[in-house]
């Protein structure tokens, strides 16, 4: 007896119309007369050779007493079959690819250079992506934890916010640093505050986080993303604290930096990764925020400039902020004029618009490009 399994054979609509015949004991000929149609018509329906367009179908639903859905669904059902049946790999390709980007948003990581994966070999862009995203199979889902700026931590992640995460740890575990003692760092962050005043300074902030064992990466941000920064922990005692440069400004790199620097010292971050987003701005965003989050963006504002003496500036400067009045302000205390400037607009004291030659960039003092 011959047990092999032969491949499955879609049943065309004319096998089904060739039985409907037979039963009434037509010949296709008599078909052809009652649809008005010529006999080839009737054949190459009955031979798979020609589709059933909903017009044939109402005609054969009239003359069969059927519905023209019927012969519809019987026709799309065989060319899905055929489909499936000649290019059955295709299609699971399609498939094995698009469950890889409702992982990650491939197209753009490798761009940019964060996962190396050929579509072309789905086998290799599988792997690719399941160790960027520290997984043993592409259906189990990231242990990574971590919580979103606002109150409602537990709106789900978007892959882009997930896949930012990752590549903050993966640089971080690169990068070295010395023993972390929050002792060093609180007895430090003032003076990693007045950093601000100048350009080389600025460009040895990570030299002194690393002293201090604090880990300092850079990661741009993703499409669709507004993060801005995000504070984790390698472990218990190797903080780690990114900047994304979403503004490429002197003001927002250093609100962002002391945002975190507060974070690292209140311990947040050690269960799950604080991602901060819409931090500076116009589309700042202060409303519904955590505990937590509210006491970084006061302690951070605090830091760069205190607030007893930008209320003072206020009140003897207002309503007209000059750019001289601002660099002299900005030089009593020993800060970047761009901060002035930032905390100005943050305050409504002054539209984003203005001033904005003084909020240079700082992305280049910071990473290799």
């Amino acid at each position: 007896m011959n047990t092999t399994l032969r491949p499955f054979a879609p049943v065309t609509p004319g096998e089904i119309l060739e039985e409907e015949l037979e039963a009434r004991g037509w010949s296709q000929g008599d078909l052809a007369v009652v649809l008005g149609r010529p006999v080839q018509t009737v054949n190459e329906i009955i031979s798979g050779k020609k589709t059933i367009t909903p017009e044939t179908a109402v005609a054969l639903s009239q003359a069969l007493g059927t519905s023209a859905e019927y012969w519809l669904n019987l026709e799309s059902s065989y060319r899905l079959d055929l489909l499936h049946q000649r290019s059955g790999k295709r299609t699971d390709d399609v498939e094995r690819r698009a469950r890889l980007f409702s992982k990650v948003p491939l197209k753009e990581l490798v761009r940019m250079g964060w996962i190396d994966a050929d579509l072309n070999d789905l086998d290799q862009a599988e792997e690719a992506v399941c160790r960027f995203l520290e997984i043993d199979s592409i259906d189990d889902e990231t242990k990574l934890p971590f919580a979103a700026r606002k109150a409602d931590s537990s709106a789900p992640h978007s892959q882009a916010q997930t896949a930012w995460v990752c590549q903050v740890r993966h640089l971080a575990r690169k990068s070295k640093a010395g023993k972390y003692t929050r002792s060093a760092l609180v007895a430090a962050v003032a003076n990693i505050a007045k950093a601000s005043a100048d350009e080389s300074s600025t460009r040895n902030v990570p030299a002194v986080l690393a002293n201090l064992g604090v880990r300092f990466v850079v990661v741009p941000h993703l499409t669709g993303t507004k993060i801005d920064g995000a504070t984790s922990w390698l472990n218990e005692e190797s903080p780690v604290v990114a900047v994304s440069f979403r503004y490429d400004r002197m003001d927002w790199f250093w609100f962002t930096l002391m945002h975190e620097l507060a974070h690292v010292l209140a311990g947040d971050g050690l269960q799950k990764a604080m991602v901060d987003q819409a931090l500076v701005g116009k589309d700042a965003d202060a409303t519904d925020l955590t505990a937590a989050e509210s006491k970084a963006d006061r302690v951070a504002s605090t830091w760069l400039i205190p607030d007893d003496k930008m209320k003072s500036f206020i009140r003897r400067t207002k309503p007209y902020y000059s750019r001289k009045a601002i660099l002299q302000f900005a030089a009593t205390i020993g800060v970047h004029p761009a901060l002035v400037v930032g905390q100005l607009q943050n305050r409504k004291e002054i539209p984003y618009t203005h001033h904005r030659n003084l909020l240079v960039k700082a992305r280049h003092l910071l990473t290799a490009e």
